[in-house]
Order: structure tokens, then sequence, then C-alpha cells
């Protein structure tokens, strides 16, 4: 059983490895697209500036390179909110200054500002759910609408062929407790949910697969990267002695100016 485990909890480091990968890889293309939206809105202001400085009017170009600049300004919010998911899911976070820091840092390596302590997200609390009270048999007032205008012996015709009627006669003449009218649909219903849940997990081991294939292109594709990153030399704190990658301008950990 415990090798067993492993081998589950293996398979699902792997998958949320390979899943956080595709995420990331996903996340930069569209920061990429944003990118090259920002250049083409670049382009646009510096023809209107052109334009403008050649007919040496440039009152005419100020109300078009606003509107252009405000759109590039939810642009680059867009970017940062696609780097901050980033970092999310590589548990880091950014500082003001841009710089990418660990998460459990107190002060930032590249300029030194005090990072405020992390405090991760809540999930809201979904709505309760009020269920439906129903009083009374409001089955009476659908099934039997107009009765009162039937004769004696139309009603109990009616109730003669009422299938739920028969059923209860049944149960009450024979002593037993009332039989469920829908045994075989229950049946039915199990079987269906059944094939279902099987389809399910057939479907679930397929996306394993697939994500484990994918992880592993991604893996190869950055191993370069990581292998630059474990050889990165790395330096003590002047005051704390904690460790710094070299260059560093303050210590992550104390805030100290390394000098």
């Amino acid at each position: 059983m415990d090798f067993l485990k492993r081998i589950k909890d293996g398979a699902s480091r792997v998958s949320e490895k390979a899943q956080s990968s595709v995420e990331v890889g996903k996340l930069n293309s569209q920061i990429s697209d944003v990118e090259r939206e920002m250049e083409l809105e670049f382009m646009k202001m510096g023809k209107i500036f052109f334009d403008g400085y050649r007919s040496k009017d440039m009152s005419a170009a100020e109300g078009p390179m606003v509107e252009l600049a405000r759109g590039c300004l939810k642009l680059q919010d867009r970017i940062g909110e696609l780097r901050l998911r980033i970092a999310e899911i590589k548990n880091e976070r950014i500082c003001t200054c841009g710089a990418v820091v660990p998460l459990d840092a107190n002060f930032c390596p590249a300029c030194g500002a005090k990072l405020e302590a992390f405090a991760p997200k809540r999930e809201s609390s979904a709505p309760p759910v009020v269920a439906g009270v129903f009083y009374g048999d409001e089955r009476d007032e659908d099934e039997f609408y107009g009765a009162d205008e039937l004769t004696d012996e139309e009603k109990e015709l009616a109730l003669r062929h009422d299938p739920s009627v028969q059923v209860q006669a049944k149960a009450f003449s024979a002593g037993e407790p009332e039989v469920p009218a829908y045994a075989g649909a229950a049946a039915e219903s199990e079987h269906r949910r059944r094939e279902e849940q099987l389809e399910r997990e057939r479907q679930r081991q397929l996306e394993l697969d697939r994500r484990i294939r994918d992880w592993h292109a991604v893996e190869q594709e950055e191993e370069p990267a990581e292998t630059a990153a474990v050889g990165r030399e790395m330096v003590k704190c002047q005051i704390c002695r904690a460790d710094l990658p070299k260059g560093s301008m303050w210590c992550s950990r104390c805030g100290s100016e390394q000098i």
C-alpha cells in the first residue's frame, strides 16, 4: 500500500508541475501578445507626433495621443496582472520596483524596500442554499383541477385508473409498506451513474498521461535555465549571514545594504 501511495503521490506531483508549466507558458504567450499590441500603439503615437510636428501644429495631435496613451496604460496593467499570476504559480511575488522576489522574503534584494507580510487569499464562501419548502399536497391541486365539475361516478372512475392510488391500495391490502413505483428506473439510474463514473476515470487517466508528456517536453526546455540557476554563486549577508545570490544589493531577510 505504501508503494502504491508513493506512486500515486509522485504522479500527482508530476501532474501538478506539468499543469503549472503549461499554465506559465500560456500566460507568457498572453504577455507577448499584449506587448506586440502595445508596440503597435506606440507606432501610431509616433506617426501622429510626426504628422503634428511636420504640420507645425501639435494641438491636433494631442487628443489622439492622449487616447492612445490611456490605452497603453490599460495594456500595461494587463501585463502586470499576468506577471502577478505567474509569480503566484511559482510561489513568488513582485516588488514595486518590478523585481521578482521569493515568497518568504522580507526585503527586496534589488531596491531594499520592505515587503509586506504575505497573506494567502481566502476563498469566498458559497452563499447558503435554501431548499424550497412545500406545504400541503400540491399534487392534488394540479392533478384534480376541475374535480368539482365531475359527478360521483366520474370521480370514482378517475381514482380507479390513477396508478398511485392503485399502488397504495395494493400495499395497504397486503398489509405491507408502500412499494416504490420507480424501482426499475432507480436501478437503471444507478447503472448509468456507474458507467459515467468509469468514463470519467478513463478520461482523467488520459488527461494525466497527456500532462505527463507535456511536462517532460517542458522540462527538457527548462533544463538549461535550471542548470544556470543552480550554478549561480551564493554569498553570505554581512549582517545576518543569510544566503544571497551574488550581486544582491540588499539582504532579502534583514534588509541591510551589502557593501
